[in-house]
């Protein structure tokens, strides 16, 4: 990466009862999305997509298996929800939006299934071990359903903010193994012409009774199950953390700034809801 080449931005979702995480990827025009093993700390690299991909109205199953993606295809399809498996974007199933004015779909409590019947391909009975279900207006909603809550000193939401996005929220969730040291994320308000992703790019702090540390340099940030701290850097790194400083050096890390695009059609398997994942 050149002096000149701004850094990718960069946000992942983490999987809520498997090591695993989906990182969405933004540069050069392209969206690359990939899966982090976080317990080998393998990256597999996925698809590369050219169009609008919006990785906060996304989501992951709670296995890091399945991938429910908001997007558009202004070419062809305008805008849509997906699902696919991680970290591909072959639709399995999709539904056709009315631009991009939606919070999208996210997987919810087995049998709940709220979104009808897809557009295009078909969702198995076989293949519904998740529910589908709409996304509320709630900001930072992948965040709140992975256990991050409204801080008390968060401001209120105004009830002629219909889509939650002129407040600047204040969330934090404790640490699986440590409940009393807590993750804070600080939104800084919502700024299309500053990097970031959808226009939001928090701050970062770790809590610990009145003690607060920044993450410097980190613009998202989440716990996995064994309570390290799961990052992306202003610099395009991904990096895992033991969790027990803010600032403790990585157990991996991943440079995703020199990366260049490499679009490819899906592997086989990810084509089907059934077929065994590559080990």
């Amino acid at each position: 990466m050149s002096a000149k080449t701004p850094p990718p931005r960069l946000y992942g979702i983490v999987a809520s009862n498997a090591p695993y995480a989906v990182v969405f990827r933004r540069a050069s025009g392209y969206w690359h999305v990939a899966r982090w093993d976080l317990a080998s700390g393998r990256l597999e690299p996925g698809a590369w997509f050219r169009g609008s991909l919006y990785p906060r109205r996304c989501d992951l199953s709670s296995d890091g298996e399945l991938l429910s993606v908001t997007a558009a295809d202004w070419r062809s399809l305008g805008g849509y929800v997906s699902i696919s498996r991680a970290p591909w974007l072959h639709s399995l199933a999709l539904w056709k939006q009315d631009g991009t004015w939606t919070r999208g779909y996210h997987f919810a409590e087995r049998g709940t299934w709220e979104v009808g019947e897809p557009d295009q391909g078909a969702v198995p009975l076989s293949a519904r071990r998740f529910g589908l279900a709409v996304t509320g207006t709630e900001q930072h909603a992948v965040e709140r359903r992975r256990g991050f809550r409204e801080h008390p000193e968060s401001p209120a939401r105004s009830p002629r903010d219909a889509w939650d996005e002129r407040r600047s929220a204040i969330l934090r969730r404790p640490r699986p193994s440590d409940p009393e040291r807590l993750l804070v994320l600080r939104d800084l308000g919502l700024d299309h012409q500053k990097p970031g992703i959808e226009g939001r790019r928090p701050r970062y702090e770790i809590e610990c009774g009145d003690e607060l540390q920044a993450l410097e340099g980190v613009v998202w940030a989440d716990w996995d199950l064994a309570g390290r701290l799961v990052v992306a850097t202003d610099r395009g790194t991904l990096e895992l953390r033991k969790g027990e400083a803010p600032n403790a050096p990585p157990l991996v890390v991943h440079d995703l700034a020199r990366m260049t695009p490499k679009p490819e059609p899906a592997p086989e398997w990810a084509t089907s809801w059934t077929a065994p994942r590559p080990r």
